[in-house]
């Protein structure tokens, strides 16, 4: 499958790294983003790079990593879209592997199907550093034909594909797994913060936390977690940018969530992440910098 060619809407913090291992697959690569700082890490390696959805047309299929319906819809029916390309250069599937609600994701669908498009939604877990290492768990919803048509180019972004049932239950899984993962990160932060300022080092506690009940993403190794930090937010204009999408993200499951009685854990989590502030961020590169106590050749647990 390595002949198709794919046009991937959407390379910043996350979409940049997933392109980059499409590209490393051997696909046919188009990259479009607004933004020209994006693009140019493409352009540098020959990559043909574009501001435009339109111009992508002639490519087999569009990954589209956009942050909200909005940008997805434009992308999309918009006057510089892809449907704005004639016909026989229209991809013939769309994948949506940004974090949407499951209703926008099956609108989507029904809009694209006059024109003889499929659609899947694929969004991904993991975050920054499985993007880069090619190994995020990609959740998707669609066709069983369609999925299968472009595992290959979902292999080239992650280990672990599962298929959670027609268009929009992967948005439905994916929401419901944000909410705990947020949960996490955000807890986690704090608690590794009282370890480590009561003179534990992260070798000391994490092996305990992953043989114990506090075991999650971040305890496989003593560096998930300041990796992860780390990549979110290096700088306070990421972090502020980061806590923008978890604020999204919380009310995505709130949104799917009004038929199933009171929620006041998750209702407390949003508010909470309103409040989000300095502070917390200077308690993630607390966690960030104790990474440097820990020898390299002794990080997993």
């Amino acid at each position: 499958m390595t002949d198709t060619k794919v046009a991937f809407i959407g390379v910043g913090a996350m979409g940049g790294p997933m392109a980059q291992r499409v590209h490393e697959a051997g696909f046919g690569l188009v990259a479009c983003d607004i933004s020209e700082a994006s693009l140019e890490p493409f352009a540098r390696q020959g990559i043909r790079v574009t501001n435009r959805a339109a111009d992508c047309a002639g490519c087999d299929v569009a990954i589209l990593m956009v942050a909200t319906f909005e940008q997805a819809h434009g992308v999309l029916f918009g006057p510089a879209g892809l449907l704005s390309a004639p016909s026989e250069k229209r991809p013939s599937i769309v994948i949506l592997m940004g974090t949407v609600s499951p209703k926008a994701v099956r609108d989507i669908a029904r809009d694209l199907a006059p024109f003889g498009i499929g659609v899947i939604d694929a969004p991904v877990s993991g975050g920054i550093v499985k993007a880069r290492e090619g190994t995020l768990a990609i959740i998707m919803g669609g066709e069983a034909e369609h999925c299968e048509r472009v595992e290959p180019l979902l292999r080239s972004m992650g280990s672990r594909l599962f298929h959670c049932g027609p268009v929009g239950a992967g948005q439905v899984t994916k929401i419901v797994n944000n909410a705990i993962g947020i949960a996490n990160i955000m807890i986690s932060a704090e608690a590794y913060r009282i370890a480590l300022d009561n003179g534990l080092g992260l070798d000391d506690f994490v092996p305990v936390i992953e043989a114990g009940s506090g075991r999650n993403f971040f305890t496989a190794s003593t560096r998930d977690a300041p990796e992860a930090y780390a990549a979110w937010a290096p700088t306070l204009p990421a972090f502020h940018s980061l806590q923008s999408i978890l604020r999204k993200d919380i009310d995505l499951a709130l949104s799917i969530g009004e038929g199933s009685g009171d929620l006041p854990m998750i209702a407390a989590l949003r508010k909470a992440l309103e409040d989000v502030g300095t502070g917390t961020f200077e308690t993630w590169r607390r966690v960030v910098e104790a990474a440097d106590d820990v020898p390299r050749d002794g990080a997993d647990a």
